[in-house]
C-alpha cells in the first residue's frame, strides 16, 4: 500500500465513484421529478383555469338569462297593472252604460204610464163633454 494520497485504494475509489454516481443520479431524480411537478402544476393550473373559465361563462349565462327574465317579469307586470286599469275602466263605462239603460227604460215606462193616463183624462173629458147636461139659459 502507497503512503500516496493521489493514489486511493481501489475499493475506496469504488465506493467514493459509487457515491458520486448515487448522489449524481438522486440530483437528476430530483431534477426531473422538480421539472416534472413544475409542468404538472402548470397543468393542473390550465385545467383549473379552463375549468373556471367554463364554469364562469356558464354562471355569467345564467346571470344575464336571469336579468333577461327579471325584466321580462317587469314587463308582464306592467302590462297586467295596464289591463288591470283598463278593465276597471271597462267595468265603469259597462256600468255607466247599464245605469243609463235604465234610467231610459225608466222613461219609457214612465212616458207609456204618462200616455195611459192622458188617454184616460182625454176619454173622461170626452165622456163629460158628451154627456154633458146643457146649462140653463137665463131668461132673456
Amino acid at each position: 500500500m502507497s503512503s500516496n494520497p493521489a493514489q486511493a485504494p481501489p475499493a475506496k475509489l469504488s465506493l467514493n465513484k459509487l457515491f458520486q454516481e448515487h448522489k449524481q443520479k438522486q440530483t437528476n431524480f430530483k431534477n426531473v421529478n422538480d421539472r416534472l411537478r413544475k409542468e404538472v402544476v402548470g397543468q393542473v393550473g390550465q385545467v383549473t383555469n379552463l375549468l373556471m373559465d367554463s364554469v364562469n361563462l356558464e354562471v355569467a349565462q345564467i346571470f344575464i338569462h336571469q336579468r333577461k327574465l327579471e325584466q321580462e317579469a317587469r314587463k308582464l307586470e306592467q302590462q297586467a297593472e295596464r289591463l288591470n286599469k283598463l278593465s276597471t275602466q271597462w267595468l265603469s263605462l259597462l256600468e255607466n252604460f247599464n245605469v243609463a239603460l235604465k234610467e231610459l227604460g225608466d222613461v219609457e215606462n214612465w212616458s207609456a204610464t204618462m200616455e195611459n193616463e192622458m188617454k184616460q183624462i182625454a176619454s173622461s173629458l170626452e165622456y163629460v163633454h158628451r154627456n154633458r147636461v146643457p146649462a140653463p139659459q137665463p131668461p132673456q
